[in-house]
């Protein structure tokens, strides 16, 4: 009686697994497109830094797009380590998150407007994103 009980388990189980893998297999297609588009958007985005480069009218749009093209970058990494650990890692997710908050800072610098509340804030998150880096990185 026990061993037919562990065949049925074992039946279930299989399916079980095989759907997961195929799950897993068109969720990895699905990432693959990602990092198609991707790197299609950073070598556009580097096309437009080397046009911006010869006549840039403001040295804060160069910036701001560089800033994007690295954000490109850790995005298009982050896809590969999942590809090929099926995890993500934290450490270049926040690292995307510091560079995407600066490249947010650096297109809207008119800190005229921005009262104390809002630099406060935005510090405060740099602090945080900061700490948890360097927190991550130790371990």
């Amino acid at each position: 009686m026990a061993k037919m009980e562990e065949e049925k388990v074992a039946q279930y189980t299989q399916v079980h697994k095989a759907f997961r893998k195929t799950l897993e297999i068109c969720f990895d297609m699905v990432v693959m497109v990602f990092l198609f588009f991707i790197l299609y958007l950073t070598v556009y985005s580097i096309y437009l830094n080397f046009k911006l480069t010869y006549k840039v009218a403001e040295p804060k749009l160069l910036i701001a797009n560089v800033l994007v093209t690295i954000i490109l970058i850790e995005t298009y990494r982050i896809l590969i380590i999942y590809l090929r650990q099926h995890r993500v890692s934290l450490t270049h997710i926040l690292e995307v998150g510091i560079v995407a908050l600066i490249q947010k800072l650096v297109v809207a610098s008119d800190f005229k407007e921005l009262d104390a509340l809002k630099l406060f804030a935005i510090a405060g998150l740099i602090f945080v994103l900061g700490y948890l880096y360097i927190r991550i990185g130790e371990e």
